[in-house]
């Protein structure tokens, strides 16, 4: 039997949110803000959260600087550039993976004696465990991870090391800069080393909970882990997994929805072939009457023919006798043989129709039996659904639970989520506004300097022209409603955020599927939520409008 195991995971980002870098530090901007990761996180223990600095130094966690700006200070000391900057400021999505997100535990029960020894802590929702000490066992551990990642990837590409106590598992995040050592952005060359086959980065993540394990998991007790390929396990955002429960909830609920349509269709199929079976049975019925009356005619005219053939053996006789005269013999012969040949005749055709009713009969026994087979067939199947429907139902059921569970806590601080995320899609909205107006007004002053006297004037005129459409004109038109609609999408609220387009005379919806894609950081997604809102605002008959 194998004994606990450690945990050492990576996702590559492309930069690093402060709404990411907030959640590590617990960064909250007021206790409205505080007060939605009590559902998440322990509050009375978060005070017992550290980080690992430079020289593997256990210190408090620093909340007045954030994660980008340690990031940005970082590079600018050692003058190397982000390269996703310049497409930023371009207003493009951001392309290169500069961020590599760690995340470092173990098994549950190691990691909580390391952290907190032999005191009682109560893991429930709300508990106070003020009194808790951290343990200088989790202290050492930190810092043999922080020693073990500083040797991979050199101690000046650690952007920050934090450890958390207040989650149900302690662990720790680690964010490391991709940097070679020629100073130069590369994730290709410093976790694929090269290799750009299909499974270089999972071959690579294999070779490295080996050596983690080796260097720091087994010192305390913990195994190699399990890959991530095996596990499927991921650490997931607070958001993330609302999100996750809402669509597992609604997964299920399809399920049972092509479950009860495929039940339906069996039982319609199950119908049909039983109307047949009747059909059969009856046309089965007939057909062994007809056989039966059939055999009845043959026997009779057989036994007309015997007794006709015995009259012509009488005849005989009495013509040798001479009871009979030879004319009145002949006579009555002919009518006799003539009376036989009719009869055999009859005996012909009806044995020819008893062999067609045999067939016929045979046959749909054999469609009947084949039917019966394909009707227990599909009573099996649909009992076999049954039971997957009865167990989908049960899952939906505990899903909806659980989410609705979540739902109820989220509410608790919906107000001030929804606050704080509006204000965000404010913030990127006049963000973006800023730089699409200086690349338009360096566009317009360009084509301006190259005109004649004449041409500028017209040119003057002309700027409604250039700058219809643009993010600037939406957000001073419709900022409230553009950002309203950008927060519910970047929430899950899909319907409120139709709804609010269409009130303002905007058409459409963002579709089917909507929702954050697996290789998408926060900031990608809030740009493409704002992206969609600005379009949901424009009138559902026109991509254009004229000033």
């Amino acid at each position: 039997m194998s004994g606990p195991k450690n945990v050492i995971d990576m996702r590559p980002g492309k930069g690093f949110t402060t709404s990411q870098s907030n959640e590590h530090l617990r960064r909250m901007a007021d206790k409205e803000s505080a007060k939605k990761a009590q559902w998440n996180y322990d509050p009375s223990r978060e005070r017992l959260n550290f980080e690992i600095g430079k020289g593997g130094v256990v210190k408090e966690v620093d909340k007045m600087k954030t994660i980008p700006q340690r990031i940005k200070e970082n590079l600018e000391a050692r003058g190397i550039k982000d390269p996703n900057i310049p497409l930023i400021n371009q207003g493009k999505d951001p392309y290169y993976r500069t961020v590599a997100n760690f995340i470092l535990g173990g098994n549950r029960e190691v990691m909580r004696n390391l952290a907190f020894g032999n005191q009682k802590v109560d893991w429930e929702h709300g508990a106070d465990n003020s009194d808790l000490k951290r343990m200088p066992e989790i202290e050492a551990w930190a810092k043999d991870a922080y020693a073990f990642m500083c040797k991979k990837y050199g101690e000046q590409n650690i952007a920050a090391f934090v450890v958390h106590l207040d989650e149900t598992n302690p662990h720790c995040h680690c964010t490391v800069l991709p940097i070679t050592k020629k100073n130069k952005f590369s994730f290709f060359g410093v976790f694929l080393k090269g290799n750009n086959t299909k499974d270089a980065l999972s071959e690579y993540m294999d070779s490295l909970h080996t050596e983690y394990a080796e260097e720091v998991g087994l010192k305390y007790g913990m195994e190699r882990g399990d890959s991530i390929k095996e596990t499927g396990a991921v650490h997931r955002t607070t958001e993330e997994y609302r999100r996750k429960l809402w669509k597992d909830a609604q997964e299920k609920e399809e399920e049972v929805r092509e479950n009860t349509r495929t039940i339906e269709q069996q039982n319609s199929t199950i119908t049909n072939q039983r109307g047949i079976i009747a059909s059969l049975s009856r046309e089965i019925k007939h057909s062994a009457a007809r056989l039966k009356a059939l055999a009845t005619m043959i026997k009779n005219l057989e036994t007309h023919k015997a007794d006709l053939e015995y009259e012509v053996e009488k005849l005989n006789k009495d013509l040798t006798t001479g009871k009979i005269s030879k004319e009145e013999a002949d006579r009555k012969l002919s009518q006799i043989n003539a009376e036989i040949k009719k009869t055999e005749e009859k005996i012909l055709d009806k044995t020819d129709k008893l062999k067609i009713a045999e067939s016929k009969l045979h046959g749909a026994e054999l469609r009947k039996a084949e039917l019966e087979a394909k009707a227990h067939e599909a009573e099996e199947k649909r009992s076999s659904e049954e039971q997957k429907t009865a167990l989908a139902v049960e899952k939906t059921a505990r899903a909806e639970d659980r989410y609705q569970e979540i739902r109820a806590k989220y509410k608790e601080v919906a107000p001030a989520v929804n606050v704080q995320v509006i204000h965000e899609m404010e913030t990127l909205g006049y963000h973006s506004a800023a730089f699409d107006m200086k690349n338009r007004l360096s566009k317009y002053n360009a084509l301006k300097d190259s005109l004649s006297y004449e041409q500028r004037e017209f040119l003057d005129k002309m700027m409604d022209d250039i700058f219809d459409g643009s993010v600037i004109v939406s957000m001073a038109e419709n900022a409230a409603s553009i950002c309203s609609i950008a927060a519910s999408l970047y929430l899950g609220y899909l319907d409120n955020a139709t709804r609010i387009a269409q009130s303002y005379g905007g058409g459409g919806g963002p579709g089917t599927g909507w929702g954050k894609r697996d290789d998408e950081d926060d900031f990608a997604f809030r740009r493409r939520c704002f992206g969609m809102a600005m379009k949901m605002m424009r009138p559902g008959h026109q991509q254009r409008r004229k000033r």
